[in-house]
């Protein structure tokens, strides 16, 4: 019993399906079906067509043959019979990219990364002296660098005679600062010191971004996102703890966000510029501290209750071969310090790159995701709180939410004749709207009356302007409003917003607006006391403020201060 799995570009072929659904066969053979509803036939964005063999649709039985194929959503069918051939369309594929990382920018002044490859000809060695060919390779790095004493793993002193005798003893050697210290990560023949690589990736609970960075020069060249694929065990970061039961579990966490997110961005990052995974010398990961603790196998039950201690808190650099990240087996992974449970590394690098700890009058950084972080520092010292906000400002469970993507509604405007203007990611049909569509879409519809203050539609104007949809959620059916009418869409039905979508969003600004009233409070403070205003992250550049302000997301400051 068998299913070939056909992309445009690959093939592959499950030869045990295990009563797996098509969109699982598919992601643990390395392709990555869109979805955006946990996988609950909703969203209508993991279509597939069934080309031959039998399936169960739903647990109903149907057949299939080439002459008569079937189309039908992969995270719903399963295969039933001997041998099957699936294909899977470019539309329904993850795309890789992501506006949301579209802005990617190496902060220094003078860039002098903790990474660095020398190009030595180590000397043969004599029978006059008793140097070893380590002590002779460390003479010569010692003479580029100022450190008295350098680190060479076991494994990277492997590679030392035969890069040698292949280089005719010229060899070009990686080399790592970590710990006070330099170690060797990487020993080649030849010159190879203009290759050169590193890896930034922000962990997200819901969104993982990342990008491939030039060590050489400084420049990212290019940049890739993909949702956190621990997202189909549990939305929030409580309910990925509460998951836990043992350590099996977090095996489990462990696996989806590293093999199934990370290395797979890797992976596509390798193939696209036609480098090698042993090019890539350092990675930065940062994350909230939950994402720390499940990228590093460690349990975060101590942070889902009281005193809410972490395991760890600075991890410091470990080798790629100790976090299972596929990059250069000796490289260095540098995991950004968390400043508690709730806390972690995703903000004191916003902290650093914005420069809020420099700044002498009071000032706000709103981190909005999943986990929305917010921090406040009044020239004197700085508080921080956190609060659950959940998925839907990156798309995920909304009925046709999804990321940034080519395809993604990004931008709502609504005219004078309540007809709807839209801007898609990339141009072309819409396949989804993203979170800044949604925030805009929310505050046209305040503007005209479309959107009570409740949330609910103007069910007279949803018919007047043709406008009026239905969706079935959970048994229960609820009204929509069309973003992109069929014709516009990708994906054979209308793009909508329903109730249900917005009570989710409410529900997000609400949680991300407390907190900050929380903080404000605390010191004492009003908005008005605010003289600036740091939006992190991809959804902060690229949010519209003005909308963002009149849902009550973000304060009302004047604009020049953001």
């Amino acid at each position: 019993m068998s299913v070939i799995l056909r992309t445009y570009d690959q093939k592959a072929e499950v030869e045990d399906p295990q009563q797996n659904t098509l969109l699982e066969m598919a992601r643990n053979k390395g392709i990555f079906i869109t979805s955006s509803c946990g996988e609950q036939g909703k969203c209508g964005q993991c279509l597939v067509d069934l080309i031959e063999g039998k399936f169960l649709i739903n647990e109903k039985e149907i057949s299939v043959s080439k002459d008569k194929p079937r189309r039908a959503l992969a995270c719903r069918t399963k295969e039933k019979s001997r041998d099957a051939v699936v294909e899977i369309p470019k539309s329904s594929l993850i795309e890789f990219s992501g506006k949301i990382v579209a802005d990617f920018t190496v902060k220094h002044k003078d860039f002098d990364p903790p990474i660095k490859k020398l190009c030595l000809q180590v000397p043969l060695a004599v029978l006059e002296s008793q140097e070893s060919d380590r002590q002779r390779l460390e003479k010569e790095i010692l003479k580029h660098i100022s450190f008295s004493r350098i680190h060479i793993p076991l494994a990277v002193l492997r590679m030392l005679p035969f890069s040698l005798d292949k280089g005719d003893q010229r060899i070009t050697v990686t080399l790592g600062r970590r710990e006070g210290q330099w170690s060797v990560v990487n020993i080649e023949p030849g010159d190879t010191a203009p290759i050169l690589y590193g890896v930034a990736v922000d962990i997200g609970t819901t969104t993982v971004v990342g990008g491939l960075v030039d060590m050489t020069k400084g420049e990212f060249i290019d940049k890739i996102s993909l949702y956190n694929q621990q997202i189909i065990v549990a939305e929030d970061v409580i309910s990925r703890i509460s998951f836990i039961k043992s350590y099996k579990e977090v095996v489990l966490l462990r696996s989806l966000v590293v093999d199934k997110t990370i290395n797979p961005m890797i992976k596509h990052l390798c193939r696209t510029h036609h480098i090698r995974r042993e090019d890539i010398s350092r990675a930065a990961l940062s994350g909230n501290t939950i994402m720390m603790h499940l990228l590093l196998g460690l349990s975060p039950k101590s942070i889902g209750e009281s005193p809410f201690q972490p395991v760890e808190r600075t991890p410091g650099p470990l080798p790629a071969r100790d976090v299972g990240l596929d990059i250069s087996p000796d490289g260095i992974v540098d995991v950004m310090p968390s400043a508690s449970g709730y806390i972690g590394g995703d903000i004191t690098s916003d902290i650093y790159v914005s420069g809020l700890y420099e700044e002498k009058e009071l000032s706000i950084l709103i981190d909005i995701g999943t986990n929305g972080e917010i921090v406040m520092s009044d020239g004197d010292k700085m508080v921080a709180c956190s609060t659950a906000a959940g998925p839907a400002f990156e798309g995920y469970g909304l009925y046709h939410g999804c990321r940034a993507f080519n395809g993604a509604v990004e931008k709502v405007t609504f005219d004078n004749d309540m007809n709807i203007r839209t801007k898609v990611i990339g141009g072309g049909k819409a396949s989804g709207i993203c979170g800044t569509g949604v925030i805009d879409f929310l505050a046209e519809g305040l503007r005209t009356g479309l959107i009570n203050q409740m949330g609910r539609f103007d069910k007279k104007m949803l018919d007047k302007h043709g406008l009026k949809w239905e969706v079935r959620e959970d048994g229960k059916t609820i009204k929509a409003c069309i973003i992109a009418k069929e014709k516009d869409s990708a994906l054979n039905v209308p793009v909508v917003i329903s109730e249900s979508d917005i009570s989710k969003i409410l529900q997000a600004k609400a949680a991300v607006y407390a907190a900050l009233n929380v903080l404000l409070d605390v010191r004492g403070k009003t908005w008005r006391d605010i003289k600036k205003l740091f939006l992190a992250g991809g959804f902060g550049k690229h949010i519209h403020f003005k909308n963002a302000v009149s849902i009550g997301l973000v304060p009302p400051v004047p604009e020049d201060r953001v």
